[in-house]
Parts: C-alpha cells; sequence; structure tokens
C-alpha cells in the first residue's frame, strides 16, 4: 500500500538525516521540514499573509508554538506543496514551465502576490461562497492549495488552480452534515442551483462526499473568481496534484459517491463537469520539470530525494 511504502520511506529519511524516530519531525525542526534555499522567504510570506500552518488536531490552550511554524510531519501535503512551487513563486522560468506542464497553450504567467508567481492558501478576493467561518486563509474556509495566473497568446488571463495531495484518501462517508451539526448542502445550494454553475448533478448530495466536496468547493471558488474578474482571468483550469502511486484516492472508493459514473476518481469527477477538460490530475513528476536553471539545481535533485518527483 503506498500509505504504508511512503511512511516507511519517510521513517528511513528522518533517522537518517535528522536522528528523528518516525515521520514527525519535532518542533525544534519543524523548519527543516522546508528546503533550505527558500525557507528564510517563505515564513515571512505566511506571516504576512497571515496563513495558516496545517496542525495536526486542535491544540490545548497554551500549546500553541510561541512563532507560527509548518508542521513537522514529513508527509504534510502543504509542506509538499509549498516545497515544490516555491521556487516558481520566485523565479518566472520555472512558473511558466510549469503552467506549460499543464496547458501548453499558457505562454506566460503573471504575478499573483507580492510581485511572485504563486499565491498559497488563497481564498478569493471576497467571500463568494457563503461560508460563515472567517476569512483566514488556509482556515475554516474554502482554500486553494496554491493559484497561478496564466497568459495564453491572446492575452487573456486563466488561473491554475491547485489542489495538492500526498498521501491523503478517503472513505465512504457522506459529509453533507458537518460535525457541528452545519448543513453544508444548504450552504452551497444557491451556487449549485444556478443555471449557469459549471458543476451539474441530479442530486447535490451526490457531491458530499470526499474528494468530491473538496473539488466542488473550489471549482465553485474558482468559478466566482472568474465572474469577478481576479486578476483579469474570464477561465480556470484546476489541477489536481496525486503522486501516481496513491491508487488509494486515485481509484473510486466503493459506496463514496455512489452515483457519480466513472471507473476511477477522476472519471467520477469529470463526470459532473460541464467542461471535463478543465481538470487535470497529475502527479508532481507530471508537473514540475526535470531541467532547471543552474540555480535550482539542488532544489531539485532534493525533490528527488525527499518525495521522489
Amino acid at each position: 500500500m503506498f500509505e504504508a511504502e511512503e511512511k516507511s520511506r519517510l521513517n528511513a529519511f528522518a533517522r537518517e538525516k535528522f536522528g528523528v524516530d518516525g515521520h514527525v519531525l519535532p518542533e525544534a525542526l519543524a523548519l527543516e521540514n522546508l528546503h533550505p534555499s527558500f525557507r528564510d522567504d517563505v515564513m515571512p510570506y505566511f506571516d504576512r499573509h497571515a496563513i495558516k500552518w496545517w496542525a495536526q488536531g486542535k491544540a490545548k490552550s497554551g500549546s500553541e508554538p510561541k512563532q507560527s511554524l509548518p508542521t513537522g510531519h514529513l508527509n504534510s501535503s502543504q509542506v509538499a506543496c509549498v516545497n515544490h512551487l516555491e521556487p516558481a513563486r520566485q523565479d518566472v522560468e520555472i512558473a511558466r514551465s510549469i503552467v506549460r506542464q499543464i496547458d501548453n497553450s499558457l505562454v506566460d504567467v503573471m504575478p499573483v502576490e507580492d510581485a511572485g508567481y504563486v499565491a498559497y492558501e488563497w481564498i478569493g478576493q471576497r467571500s463568494y461562497l457563503g461560508e460563515s467561518r472567517g476569512r483566514v486563509r488556509g482556515a475554516n474556509v474554502t482554500s486553494l492549495d496554491a493559484l497561478m495566473v496564466g497568459r495564453r497568446d491572446d492575452n487573456t488571463a486563466c488561473l491554475v488552480v491547485i489542489e495538492w495531495k500526498y498521501l491523503e484518501h478517503y472513505g465512504n462517508k457522506s459529509v453533507a452534515v458537518s460535525e457541528e451539526g452545519t448543513n453544508r448542502v444548504a450552504t452551497y445550494s444557491p451556487l449549485l442551483d444556478a443555471p449557469n454553475c459549471p458543476i451539474q448533478v441530479t442530486k447535490k448530495d451526490w457531491l458530499f462526499y470526499e474528494p468530491y466536496y473538496q473539488l466542488m468547493r473550489q471549482t465553485l471558488l474558482a468559478w466566482q473568481m472568474t465572474k469577478a474578474r481576479e486578476f483579469g482571468a474570464s477561465e480556470w483550469v484546476h489541477v489536481h496534484v496525486v503522486p501516481a502511486g496513491n491508487n488509494a484516492l486515485r481509484s473510486r472508493v466503493p459506496g463514496c459517491a455512489p452515483d457519480l459514473k466513472g471507473e476511477t476518481m477522476a472519471d467520477a469527477w469529470r463526470s459532473v463537469l460541464q467542461k471535463p477538460d478543465r481538470y487535470h490530475l497529475v502527479s508532481p513528476s507530471e508537473l514540475i520539470p526535470a531541467e532547471v536553471p543552474k540555480k535550482w539545481r539542488d532544489w531539485r535533485n532534493w525533490l528527488n530525494d525527499r518525495y521522489l518527483t
């Protein structure tokens, strides 16, 4: 099984590199979870935009770290996203290569935030989805793991919406009602019922299983962002990054969203999209170019060692 094999590999990595047993680094070593060439750039960026780092469970009162730190979990998909995309945030050549890997009609990239070409945990410039739990990037609201903006030959802008997964996989339990009792179907119904909604299903309840629930919210957010012309964009592509070996996520789970059609997770999701070609399922190795400028070669080699990318 991919998860077990990868955690075993990460255990060996932690033991060799840090002398740590298990795949979770202690808080004192948390910064080591980011590549050294850019950790001093990433940390101020997250602080500047008050972006939440993922944390395992809920911290007890008074137990929060003195400063915002990335998790020490070597299997964190948020950290994996940053480790793969931070050079693209800083370097236009890397950014161009990545958007072309997704769609070769995207000939250039546009700055998104702080003159960089990637924004992490983007939630939109306004609250579009009717969510009522605040506006903190990366916490309790629909967030895009990463956002880029590509440009076509005709000078039109296209949002590149990125969701990053690593070891995640899901069961077949409906999430239509939250643990707090919130009716999630009611929250998103106004947009799902709109005549020009990019998602079409006979019954909305079909969407409220993971990972489709997450993909649904991100699709609605991308749609509303283009309606509002964020970054001047009038269209979007949705990029779902999942390791090639994570068959538990890439395949269909029996009983999960049983009314969606398709042999795989990607097929099932495309079956409810008005424009299925907007959705791209790729592995990290398919997204990140193998050849990079000289200054990034150490990072590119490290990705292979750290993630097998």
